[in-house]
């Protein structure tokens, strides 16, 4: 099945990857009415997010709000599709960048550095970096059930360089990496996904809720001491974003234990109060609670006690 599934669809992905832009916008419009008007995809979910992030919205303005996310969504999942279908020139002019040598800096240096980056704006064209990039960038990713998608993802995401890590492998694979020390490695993580319930056991706090997280950025940058950047993705107009690397600190070895994680979320949230349409809300981001935690619980010290 899962391979009728993905041979059904791959005509149209393989349409939308080589129609201009103006055409795959077109199609978006028509997803999006699709997703949430017909399918109604996680509405629920969407506006008990929205509601819970921003108490003071009226309901008006929490379901414009959830309206211009899926929009966003939808242009997102046709943008990944485009992504096939587009040189490598355009998509550096639909993404750009404003302070690559500040990293280039770090792998001139032979430094390893890691990357934490949100669920905010385009967090899939964060791929076209790579050209520019003097590091062999690893790139942890949440692997899809269908095998079949999940081989299309993989090519889409490693385009222009990147090397893809299972999530559930890539601490070890990235312990692994820095002790042969073959190269000088950059480690892009997707730092907001939400833990279930059985691997819960972190906890910190975002947009005031207490927060189920994973540690692996900060984790495998303590053990080797590594410079840690927040990777800001702004939405400029359709089609278009900047992206800005913010240090989080140059010695992650250094730092007090919750810093990365805490300032990673504290960035995060920052970023998302300002362009809030562009964030992805559709995932259960406060579903667990640390009294649903199978593991022993550690709280961040920004939690109240």
């Amino acid at each position: 099945m899962q391979a009728v599934a993905f041979y059904l669809a791959y005509p149209i992905i393989w349409l939308i990857a080589r129609l201009p832009f103006p055409a795959i916008y077109f199609i978006s419009d028509g997803v999006y009415i699709l997703v949430y008007h017909v399918l109604r995809y996680r509405r629920e979910v969407i506006f008990k997010n929205i509601k819970t992030a921003f108490p003071e919205l009226s309901e008006k303005e929490v379901i414009q709000l959830s309206k211009q996310s899926t929009r966003h969504f939808c242009d997102i999942f046709v943008e990944m599709v485009k992504s096939t279908g587009i040189s490598s020139q355009e998509l550096h002019d639909r993404f750009v960048c404003d302070n690559l040598e500040e990293i280039n800096a770090f792998a001139k240096a032979e430094q390893p550095i890691v990357i934490l980056i949100g669920h905010q704006a385009s967090y899939e064209w964060t791929m076209s970096l790579d050209d520019f990039i003097g590091f062999t960038t690893y790139a942890v990713y949440k692997p899809i059930k269908n095998a079949y998608f999940d081989n299309y993802i993989r090519k889409v995401r490693s385009k222009f360089g990147s090397i893809l890590i299972p999530m559930k492998k890539a601490y070890h694979i990235m312990q692994e990496r820095q002790k042969s020390k073959s190269d000088v490695g950059l480690y892009a993580l997707v730092a907001d996904q939400s833990p279930k319930a059985a691997s819960a056991q972190f906890f910190t706090t975002f947009f005031d809720q207490i927060t189920p997280v994973f540690m692996g950025g900060e984790r495998i940058s303590k053990e080797y001491g590594m410079p840690v950047f927040f990777l800001q993705v702004e939405k400029v107009k359709r089609g278009y974003y900047k992206a800005h690397f913010e240090k989080v600190t140059d010695d992650a070895s250094q730092e007090p234990k919750w810093m990365v994680t805490d300032t990673f979320f504290q960035l995060l949230e920052k970023q998302i109060r300002k362009q809030p349409q562009y964030y992805l809300w559709t995932h259960k981001r406060w579903k667990v609670k640390p009294e649903d935690a199978r593991r022993a619980v550690e709280l961040s010290p920004r939690v109240p006690q």
